[in-house]
């Protein structure tokens, strides 16, 4: 499995990923994603963005950030840590294994603390989407307590002492 960055090469495949139509509701579409993304990095704030490949076969879309404290509403665990703001593997890909592994690898790379000295990795999913919900708490992700919105929050302890847990 390999992340690209996205770039004008793979930037319309991307955008044309979809997920099954009773997952629309959990997930922004890729191209709000990237709008996001954009306007993020605008704002001189850490984000990336990555095209997921199995075997040169584009899978998947994720975007990362890190230390975004200041929007209204954020969650405490966001200062000075990971957020996997997006996650997605298209419809035609899901149930072969490949968000688990998708989602390890992510892990794996953000512990090597790409854009800044983390502690943790969090995310958050709308209630009712089983398939997310069980995916992360295999992955170790626990509750925190905290919500985004109406989206259930999940960390994972990355390693160090405890912040804004």
């Amino acid at each position: 499995m390999e992340f690209k960055k996205i770039t004008n090469k793979n930037l319309w495949d991307v955008v044309n990923l979809q997920v099954k139509a009773n997952q629309k509701t959990y997930v922004a579409t890729n191209t709000v994603s990237l709008l996001e993304a954009y306007a993020t990095q605008n704002e001189n704030e850490r984000v990336e963005t990555f095209a997921v490949y199995e075997k040169d076969i584009l899978v998947g879309f994720i975007m990362i950030n890190f230390n975004v404290f200041n929007w209204d509403g954020a969650p405490k665990v966001a200062r000075n840590n990971y957020c996997i703001w997006r996650f997605m593997i298209d419809q035609r890909y899901q149930g072969k294994g490949l968000g688990k592994k998708a989602l390890n690898k992510l892990i794996d790379y953000i512990r090597a603390k790409p854009l800044g000295e983390g502690k943790k990795i969090y995310l958050s999913y709308v209630p009712g989407n089983e398939w997310a919900e069980k995916l992360y708490k295999e992955a170790g992700f626990v509750p925190n307590g905290e919500k985004d919105g109406e989206e259930i929050v999940l960390v994972l302890d990355l390693g160090g002492e405890n912040n804004d847990r």
